[in-house]
């Protein structure tokens, strides 16, 4: 029988962090989902925790295809879920109890919506900061954010299998900027963005992520500024906005403090200071 909702996610060598992901969705106040996790050529005891997992939680499917990297593996994932919504869920970070149910209401009561984040918490662990990041809420901000960042946390959406479908699928890329390039295509095939005003996750930049293991961060910023001009021009965003995809060949040689200030004054990122601990 299909569930209304799948939990994806996509993992590579992440014994250490059982601890997170797993007991953060499999406590959820929303329990009727079925759980996707592909294993992605672990070769660590991924395999086998992972294992143990599914035959204590029947919601807990496990696939091992083998390698496939990020983006496919999330296609492969999502070619198999069920479900009419798509919850993402990387296994380092944590969601809040209510943040299932929170997006699968939002999203049946607003079916022109095609993908809903959320608040969440910081913990950068490369900057040494911990924050609260709140998107804007509404589709024409978010709209304008693409052009100056990611306007959500990839870990912790929740979108329409069929805006996905009619995306054609993750764009078959490996640089980092999959999640980005994929709301571009959902919004120019008029879905509508919006985001829970909510704190209902953490998410972990640290330096083992996939994101920091695989990519230079100067190459990271020009990455992410090529595609924010893909949004400006195809979102037919006002030109005087490619001050911010420019700016980014600049700000990854910034200081920490000059790069909070930048991000949350000029940038317009609202964020909410919290104390860093090295204990997070």
């Amino acid at each position: 029988m299909s569930k209304k909702l799948s939990v994806v996610t996509t993992v590579y060598n992440g014994q250490q962090y059982f601890d997170r992901a797993i007991p953060s969705i499999l406590n959820q106040t929303y329990s009727d989902f079925e759980w996707i996790i592909v294993n992605d050529g672990s070769t660590d005891a991924t395999a086998q925790l992972l294992a143990e997992v599914a035959k204590k939680d029947a919601r807990v499917k496990v696939l091992s295809p083998g390698r496939l990297g990020f983006t496919k593996a999330l296609n492969y994932a999502i070619e198999k879920a069920q479900g009419e919504y798509i919850a993402r869920q990387d296994f380092d970070d944590i969601s809040c109890p209510e943040r299932l149910r929170l997006q699968v209401e939002f999203l049946d009561a607003n079916p022109e919506v095609g993908v809903v984040g959320c608040n969440y918490i910081v913990e950068d662990e490369n900057r040494k900061e911990r924050y609260v990041r709140m998107p804007a809420t509404e589709h024409d901000r978010l709209i304008k954010t693409m052009a100056k960042c990611v306007p959500f946390a990839h870990t912790l959406v929740a979108f329409r299998k069929q805006a996905l479908l009619q995306a054609g699928g993750y764009p078959d890329v490996e640089d980092g900027v999959e999640d980005l390039r994929l709301w571009i295509t959902f919004a120019k095939h008029g879905w509508l963005l919006a985001s829970i005003p909510e704190n209902l996750g953490t998410h972990w930049v640290h330096p083992k992520s996939f994101w920091h293991r695989n990519f230079e961060y100067s190459y990271r910023q020009k990455q992410l500024a090529g595609v924010q001009w893909q949004a400006i021009r195809e979102l037919n965003l006002p030109l005087w906005m490619g001050i911010y995809p420019l700016g980014r060949y600049v700000y990854c040689y910034l200081p920490k403090d000059l790069k909070s200030f930048l991000r949350r004054v000029l940038a317009g990122s609202k964020e909410e200071s919290l104390e860093y601990s090295n204990s997070n």
